[in-house]
C-alpha cells in the first residue's frame, strides 16, 4: 500500500488556502512571525513549517489542522437519543372524580373510550383483535382500568376493570366486566364472568362461576359455586363445598 506524502499535501494546501484568502506571502509571513522566504520554501515543498506553527496557520486560514494535510476531521461521537420524559397535564373535564385513584384508559387521539360503561371482554382496535392490558407492578391505592388490569402484586384498595383483573390480593372491593383471578379479596367481588380467588371477606357475584376459599357474605353465580364456606345466602345451579362430599 502506497504511503501518503503529507509533506507535499501540506505545501499544496498552504499555497491554495493562501490564495483563497487573497494573501501575499509577505502578509502570511508577518502573521506567523517568519520570513516570506520561509513561506515560499513551504509552498515549493523545500521545507515544512514548524509543528508549533500549524495551529496558528490553521486559525489564519479558518480550517481544522487536519485540513492542512488533506484529512477530514473525525465526526463527533454519536450522542444517545435524549430521554423524553412523559408529560402530565391536569384537566378538570375528565369524566371521573378527582379521588386520587390510579386509572388506565384507552383513547383514540384525544377522545377517551368506554368511560361510561365497561368494555366487553375484548376491545378491538386492529385486525389482530389484541387484548389491551394495563400493567402495574404494585398499586397501594385504588386501581381502575377501562381495559384489562394486571398487577404484579397486591392492590391495596379497590380494583375495577372493564375486562378482567389478574393480580395478588385486593384490599377492598373487586369489580370486573369479565373475570377476576387474584388472591384474597378484602370485601365484595363482582365479575361478569367468573371469580377465581382466595378468601372473599364480603359477598360474591359472578355471571358464570365462583371458585374460592371462604365467602364471608352471600354468594350468587349463574352456573356454579365451589368454595370452603359461605357466610350468607347462596344461589347457583350447582353449589359445592371444598373438602366435603
Amino acid at each position: 500500500m502506497e504511503s501518503t506524502n503529507y509533506a507535499q499535501i501540506l505545501s499544496e494546501r498552504i499555497l491554495a488556502l493562501r490564495k483563497e484568502k487573497s494573501m501575499t506571502q509577505e502578509a502570511l509571513a508577518q502573521r506567523l512571525g517568519v520570513s516570506f522566504q520561509a513561506v515560499s520554501k513551504w509552498e515549493n515543498g523545500q521545507s515544512c513549517p514548524d509543528i508549533a506553527l500549524l495551529p496558528l496557520l490553521a486559525d489564519i486560514y479558518g480550517v481544522p489542522v487536519d485540513s492542512l494535510f488533506g484529512r477530514q476531521p473525525a465526526p463527533p461521537p454519536e450522542q444517545p437519543a435524549p430521554v423524553v420524559e412523559p408529560v402530565f397535564s391536569y384537566c378538570d373535564a375528565l369524566p371521573w372524580p378527582d379521588d386520587q385513584a390510579i386509572r388506565g384508559v384507552i383513547a383514540v387521539g384525544h377522545k377517551l373510550l368506554s368511560h361510561e360503561k365497561p368494555l366487553k371482554k375484548r376491545f378491538t382496535l386492529d385486525v389482530k383483535q389484541s387484548e389491551y392490558t394495563w400493567l402495574l407492578r404494585y398499586s397501594p391505592l385504588n386501581a381502575v382500568a377501562e381495559c384489562s388490569l394486571h398487577v404484579e402484586g397486591a392492590i391495596g384498595n379497590n380494583a375495577t376493570a372493564g375486562s378482567h383483573i389478574d393480580c395478588g390480593a385486593i384490599g377492598n372491593n373487586a369489580t370486573a366486566g369479565s373475570h377476576i383471578d387474584c388472591g384474597d379479596i378484602g370485601n365484595n367481588a363482582t365479575a361478569g364472568s367468573h371469580i377465581d380467588c382466595g378468601n372473599i371477606d364480603g359477598s360474591a357475584n359472578a355471571g358464570t362461576r365462583i371458585d374460592c376459599g371462604d365467602i364471608g357474605g352471600s354468594a350468587s353465580a349463574g352456573l356454579s359455586i365451589e368454595c370452603a364456606s359461605i357466610g350468607g345466602d347462596a344461589k347457583a345451579t350447582k353449589i359445592s363445598f371444598k373438602g366435603k362430599k
